[in-house]
């Protein structure tokens, strides 16, 4: 027991009833009640700061001990890799996630269902979660993979015989079947002045083709040299690369291996005059030429030998353009390992940029990935020059090393405990690239706690100069505790909102983030709190040791400790009557213009929330993680400038529709390589002759709209092709034996229903048509390609009209389908895409209103008062919109970062208000709201600056990252603290001087002692009914 409780403790009615002091009874006057020192409570909250204090060597040496064991086990057992896992950016569990997850099984598994007898492919397929995560770009939708020319065979076989003299050893087909089929050949890419909007100089002049040459010369002998490339039988011979060097030399008969110097030699005005204008013709006639349905051009007669559309770009040809700004070489590479061709990248030889800049990569763009894990770590080291600035932070703050290395162990240990939990309690085994911006947001937001419990401490010894160490721990503890409790809570809800979201990267970071913010402030509690025992005893004690304090030292063991309060005193009142005398000055001119500035405030409201909702979604699916003036972005911004590239993409995309399956999502969602069982359609019968009649009238219905077309000129749905294989057999004199076994001389459809099943699966096998799928000889699912009139690439708009009006033309055909036929459904990876970025602004909209609706309830709970908390509301809005607004203005789309920006935005803004919203009401009585406005910028203004300052600074280190991700978060957090800070002493500031209320807390409290006094008078009824009763 404190020494100091043995004297009677006063409570002052006139000061609220809250503060005690110890008072003589000559004190005692009409307004006084005393309370005798056994009276009060002590609460569980001050019961643990008691034992804390009594044994803080213990407990900070337990929790530490069993962090560090936790913290090994998290990363030793869990798996935990720094790579950039950028998978799983796609919705699930969403009506057309859904479909679309069935879809990527059945593109998986299609193969080995089609060709099982026993059914055991089937068992498994139906019985165990497939695995394997498929880029949407990659899906096999119809797109040849077979690496055939876009010339035809004759074209081909033409050119080769010609060609194969020339390359003596070596296999000129590659050139055909490998260069643009082969996503792993390296290719380079080139821009001519490619910092200018208004480039002069064209890729066909003398200057820019001799700059490719030597470019391209010097990187072909440094992969022979390094044995990195292929194409010929000597293992240091590689094929030329496949170039306009090349095409030009076979279009002048030179020699291959002529020099860059003599080559541009004889590259005369005439030979450019000619050379340019027949790429011209060749380019318009493949354009002219160009099928977007089988995306082919067919055999080409004005084009050079070799040349291929990736030669040249899109604005080429078109309207007689001559001017050549893009072009490319692809370098046999494919048999290549992608780590030893990546070994030798610092060798490759890039022009001067003078006139034309280099750029390289596979098409697959291996060596981008390979890159972003290696600069990840590096990225990871900026993470420790932001805790750097967390570490002087506290080390300033707290003037003591031995309180700021507790803060970093709380910090840096917060990191594997919710990796921990995350892992083996929650389950989720997918650790995306996003979750490792969750380490800048410990050492950013992580350090405000410690601040918190170092301050309340520091106030509470100040205050108590002469009481124990417990009784200061009873004090500071409790309410340290439960004002973190606050802000820990609406940040945490903030990220924890954001797992809403169906794309399993943002659900992932925002539980990862969630998860740090609370251990943060549970370790503070653990570590920061027995630190802080220690602290306080090895002070009292006498301690001369600066690395337990580095503002004051006391005198001599057990010498009383007034001299270094006070001095500790002088010094704190030092720094806070600068910072107040600056506050004082700064609100003196804001009561001053409130008025204006409320109309200010309100203008500029509006003005950012019409600009943040001008915000768009983003038209690619890439999740691009380099800045684009990097080599490697550049490579993949300007191989898109091709034509082969836009020839690729053009015409639309492809899509089917499927019967038989039902859309179902039975796989782990937060894990991006399980996929899901098939959910095959037990109703889906096909064999009553009104279903027959149906399918064979479908496809002619559906080509018949603006949504699809067939996937290519020759296609035909499986059900028609059948139906032709049918007649044809009838009028056959040598029938197929599966048509003479199981179609019992069907000439046609509609057939009998018993022969239709086995009669189709046998075509399906003879034609090897793998889009009807059968167990057992039994029909199981039927798909019918499309490719839809609809872009890729579409904007959301347009990509949003179009799937609308393709399902509601889906929905009338399902439901005048027979049964056993009318539970079809289309499906396209663009529409995913579509639905994945729905999803994205959903989850924005849904995580801002929990967050907000969560925020004002701990604002209403802390200020009690509706008033402060439609401030709050007030200052939240215009923090988002502002930040919104800004983002807008750096040119940002709604992304997949920017969407989760949101509910961070919501936590940060909402901390600063929480702490003004309690200042204000600490005054008791009816006080007038400028005073109290006054007493909360003053009071707690100094802290929020602080706070500010430091994750302004920490946010500042990010921005020097390479990975995009790391540099968007920064801006977006510099943001969120900026546009927080402004609305926390500009606008809440305003809002309580304009309209505060002078009794803030009046109508919840007497609310509340209603509702307490009417408990309290049916308690006292029951007692004395008891009493009477007994």
């Amino acid at each position: 027991k404190s020494p100091q409780m043995d004297n009677t403790v006063v409570y002052d009615l006139e000061d609220g009833g809250v503060k005690a002091e110890k008072k003589s009874e000559d004190d005692f006057v009409d307004h006084q009640v005393f309370v005798k020192e056994d009276e009060p409570k002590i609460t569980i909250p001050q019961k643990v700061a008691r034992f804390t204090a009594r044994r803080p060597r213990a407990c900070l040496s337990v929790v530490l001990v069993f962090s560090v064991i936790m913290s090994f086990i998290a990363f030793h057992f869990g798996d935990f890799d720094i790579t950039a896992d950028n998978k799983g950016w796609r919705s699930r569990g969403t009506l057309i996630a859904n479909r679309e997850m069935q879809n990527d099984v059945i593109l998986r598994m299609r193969q080995k269902l089609f060709e099982d007898t026993d059914g055991s492919a089937w068992y498994d397929v139906e019985n165990t979660v497939v695995r394997g995560y498929v880029l949407l770009e990659d899906r096999d939708e119809g797109i040849n993979s077979d690496g055939e020319d876009q010339e035809g065979e004759s074209g081909e076989s033409r050119n080769l015989r010609s060609l194969q003299s020339l390359f003596d050893g070596c296999d000129a087909k590659k050139y055909y079947g490998n260069i643009l089929a082969k996503s792993s050949n390296l290719y380079a890419t080139y821009k001519t002045e490619a910092k200018s909007q208004t480039p002069s100089k064209s890729i066909l002049e003398p200057d820019a083709l001799f700059e490719i040459c030597e470019a391209e010369a010097a990187t072909h002998a440094t992969l022979e040299e390094n044995g990195v490339c292929g194409g010929c039988t000597s293992s240091n011979q590689c094929l030329p690369p496949h170039s306009l060097i090349l095409v030009l030399k076979l279009h002048l008969n030179l020699d291959l291996d002529m020099s860059c110097s003599e080559l541009k030699e004889r590259y005369t005005e005439s030979v450019q005059e000619s050379f340019t204008n027949e790429l011209v013709e060749c380019t318009q006639e493949i354009l002219e030429n160009f099928d977007p349905t089988t995306r082919s051009y067919g055999e080409t007669t004005k084009c050079p030998i070799l040349f291929l559309p990736s030669l040249v770009d899109t604005e080429f040809g078109v309207d007689g353009n001559s001017f050549l700004r893009h072009s490319s070489s692809y370098y046999v590479t494919y048999e290549i390992a992608k780590e030893d061709l990546y070994e030798v990248r610092p060798l490759y030889a890039y022009t001067d940029e003078s006139i034309v800049t280099a750029a390289y990569d596979t098409l697959s763009e291996d060596q981008n990935d390979i890159y972003i894990d290696s600069v990840l770590m590096t990225d990871m080291a900026l993470a420790l020059g932001s805790l750097t600035i967390t570490v002087l932070a506290m080390g300033i703050h707290t003037r003591s090393v031995w309180l700021t290395t507790i803060g970093v162990l709380q910090i840096i240990l917060s990191v594997p405990l919710s990796y921990f939990v995350y892992y083996f309690i929650v389950g989720l085994k997918f650790f995306p690239f996003l979750n490792f911006i969750g380490v800048f947001v410990a050492a950013a937001l992580g350090a405000d706690d410690v601040f918190v419990a170092v301050d309340k401490w520091k106030n509470a010894r100040l205050e108590n100069p002469s009481s124990s160490t417990q009784d200061i721990a009873a004090i500071a503890l409790p309410d340290a505790a439960a004002a973190m409790l606050l802000t820990t809570s609406t940040t945490a809800v903030a990220f924890f909102a954001t797992t809403i979201c169906p794309v399993t990267p943002i659900l992932c970071f925002a539980l990862f983030c969630g998860l740090m913010i609370m251990f943060n402030y549970f370790l503070n509690i653990l570590l920061v709190f027995p630190a802080l025992c220690l602290y306080d005893f090895w002070l009292i004690s006498g301690s001369t040791n600066v690395l337990i304090n580095c503002g004051c030292r006391s005198k001599e063991k057990n010498e009383d400790l007034d001299d270094a309060v006070n001095m500790q005193e002088a010094q704190v009142e030092e720094k806070e009557s600068l910072i107040h005398r600056i506050l004082s000055f700064y609100y003196h001119y804001l009561h001053i213009t409130r008025y204006g500035l409320l109309v200010a405030i309100l203008v500029a409201t509006a003005v950012c929330i019409y600009i943040a909702l001008t915000i768009r979604l983003p038209d690619s699916v890439d999740v691009r993680l380099l800045p684009t003036d990097h080599p490697l972005e550049r490579h993949f911004e300007w191989k898109q400038k091709l034509l082969s590239f836009t020839l690729f993409y053009a015409g639309g995309s492809f899509g089917e529709v499927t019967w038989g399956v039902l859309a179902a999502d039975t796989g782990v969602r937060n894990d991006p390589d399980s996929l899901s069982t098939i959910e095959i359609d037990e109703t889906f019968d096909p064999t009553s002759l009104d279903a027959q009649e149906y399918l064979l009238g479908f496809c002619d219905k559906l080509f018949a709209t603006d949504f699809a077309n067939p996937s290519n000129a020759d296609y035909k749905c499986p059900i028609n092709h059948f139906d032709d294989w049918l007649r044809n057999q009838t009028a056959s004199s040598s029938q197929d034996q599966g048509y003479v076994t199981y179609c019992n001389d069907a000439n046609s459809l509609p057939m009998n229903e018993a022969d239709f099943s086995p009669c189709f699966v046998a075509w399906s096998e003879l034609a090897d048509e793998n889009n009807v799928l059968n167990n057992q000889g039994v029909l199981k699912i039927l798909r019918i390609r499309t490719q839809m009139s609809v872009n890729w690439d579409a904007s959301f708009t347009v990509m949003d009209k179009f799937w609308k009006s393709y399902e509601e033309w889906m929905e009338n055909e399902r439901a005048n389908a027979p049964e056993g036929v009318n539970k079809m459904f289309h499906t396209a990876g663009a529409f995913w895409w579509y639905d994945t970025n729905i999803s994205m602004l959903q989850t924005a909209i849904g995580a801002a209103l929990i967050a907000i609706a969560f925020s004002a309830g701990v604002v209403l709970i802390s200020s009690r008062s509706f008033s402060l908390m439609l401030f709050s509301g007030l200052c939240i809005t215009y923090v988002l919109a502002a930040t919104t607004a800004s983002l807008v203005g750096f040119g940002w789309d709604l992304g997949f970062l920017e969407s989760i920006c949101f509910a961070i935005l919501i936590g940060i803004s909402c901390d600063f208000v929480i702490h003004f919203g309690h200042a204000y009401i600490q005054k008791s009585g009816s006080v007038s709201r400028f005073v109290r406005t006054k007493h909360a910028l003053l009071h707690m203004g100094p802290s929020i600056l602080a706070a500010a300052i430091t994750t302004f600074s920490a946010a500042l280190v990010m921005l020097f990252c390479t990975v995009t991700f790391f540099t968007k978060f920064a801006l977006i957090l510099l943001m969120t603290v900026v546009h927080a800070t402004v609305g926390s002493f500009v606008v809440y500031i305003v809002f309580a001087d304009a309209f505060g209320p002078a009794e803030p807390t009046k109508l919840i409290d007497s609310i509340v002692a209603k509702c307490t006094s009417s408990k309290g008078r049916e308690e006292k009824e029951e007692g004395r009914s008891a009493g009477v009763i007994h």
